[in-house]
């Protein structure tokens, strides 16, 4: 009787410590946030976005969520109470440790790290398991506003060097009281941005957005049906105070394409970059010679431009029998060929690109004027440059509309127009 008890009392003792020691259980749909911050600069402001964690045979997988849209991170491990995060594409890590060491996880602490620039950016997270989507509270009024519309926002700052472009057109839709949509500067868009607008008086609108490279906030209130006037933050320091009207969105391209120009067109264009042997390639290489060429100017740090990537790889599938060779230009944050070769290895895996991309220089001010001499009015990453033949510029469309603008489809179609219409050329 006392071995069967001693036995007993040991089973029960061996099953306590395996759950004391089990590592809590992190899957859940969590409401996070992170707090925008830069050395040596006063002003910060808080982003709330979603996080899941979700396990899979594998282990754990998980996303950032804004609104309907998903960005699913590289990789996702946990190591006890400690959970790692990664986005390969941008080099950065999501770090968290579980505030409890009861079975299942409640809240998450942490930091969000990356490059930016020559250094490092480091913004601290807090988040809380909310297991389900939040709803709206119960019982709740609706707003009677609708904010479901295009707007034109304009944009003033405090600063003499505003970050963003002085007006920019915006898209939202809304369902009850969430809205998501875009604002999309002529550099291109933001993203979705993602919130709710309040039933008060007046209604209030509250939108964000994180993406890995993005930490947006705007806070506006209704001041009219066609009138909203607030705060948008995108960078710590500098908030840009807005005015958004009702307006009626531009079908065409002009704007886009009218931002950047070649210094002389009936020249050949002159571009040059490092491939991952290692060897210098330019326009006289034999791939090019010829052909039809899409140059994209890019940077692997840049979400328009992974919202293009794709684009261009079908473009590349669609043309490239008939004469027609597309070459990426990659402009990186630092000057680290090893670092920037292992991101555009990245990139290029990601989206199965089979075409050349070329490491061209650094988002340094000046290397674009320095690399690229014969643009003239160089403002946006990405930059699409068609040449034709005879390698002169006929065509450059700056900026992307990713797939928050709904004009994503529009732009590839216009895009297949111009690569067509060259190809048909003697």
């Amino acid at each position: 009787m006392q071995k069967s008890l001693a036995l007993a009392f040991i089973l029960l003792f061996s099953c306590v410590a395996r759950a004391q020691s089990a590592p809590p259980d992190l899957a859940c749909l969590w409401s996070a946030q992170l707090t925008a911050t830069r050395p040596g600069v006063v002003g910060s402001y808080v982003v709330p976005f979603e996080l899941l964690i979700e396990r899979v045979p594998s282990g754990l997988r998980a996303a950032l969520l804004n609104g309907s849209d998903r960005i699913d991170f590289s990789s996702a491990a946990q190591h006890g109470n400690e959970v790692t995060l990664r986005l390969d594409q941008y080099d950065a890590a999501l770090t968290a440790h579980c505030s409890t060491v009861m079975a299942t996880c409640t809240a998450l602490e942490g930091e969000y790290v990356r490059q930016r620039g020559a250094s490092e950016a480091r913004y601290a997270l807090t988040a809380r398991c909310v297991r389900a989507p939040l709803p709206s509270a119960a019982g709740s009024a609706l707003p009677q506003f609708s904010a479901a519309a295009d707007w034109q926002f304009t944009f003033t700052s405090a600063s003499s060097k505003p970050d963003s472009e002085p007006t920019a057109p915006a898209r939202f839709t809304q369902q009850a009281d969430q809205v998501e949509g875009t604002i999309a500067p002529l550099s291109g868009d933001y993203g979705m941005l993602a919130g709710k607008l309040s039933a008060g008086q007046p209604a209030e609108l509250h939108l964000s957005r994180f993406d890995g490279i993005h930490l947006l906030r705007l806070d506006g209130h209704v001041v009219s049906p066609g009138r909203i006037e607030g705060v948008f933050h995108e960078t710590p320091g500098n908030p840009l105070q807005f005015v958004a009207t009702r307006a009626v969105t531009s079908d065409g391209f002009e704007e886009a394409e009218h931002l950047t120009s070649a210094a002389n067109s009936s020249e050949p264009f002159r571009f040059h970059g490092v491939d991952a042997s290692g060897k210098t390639v330019t326009q006289q290489d034999p791939r090019f010679r010829g052909k039809v060429v899409l140059l994209d100017i890019f940077g692997t740090w840049c979400p328009n431009c992974h919202d293009e990537a794709p684009v261009l790889q079908s473009l590349y599938e669609q043309f490239h029998d008939r004469g027609f060779q597309i070459v990426g230009l990659s402009y990186e944050y630092v000057d680290d060929r090893a670092r920037s070769q292992r991101l555009l290895e990245v990139y290029r895996r990601k989206y199965s690109i089979a075409f050349p991309l070329l490491l061209a220089g650094t988002t340094d001010s000046g290397q674009i004027a320095q690399t690229l001499p014969q643009l003239r009015g160089f403002g946006a990453y990405p930059t699409t440059i068609f040449l034709d033949r005879h390698g002169r510029v006929r065509l450059i469309h700056a900026g992307f509309s990713g797939p928050a603008t709904g004009r994503m489809e529009e732009v590839k179609q216009s895009f297949q127009r111009t690569i067509a219409k060259l190809l048909e050329e003697q």
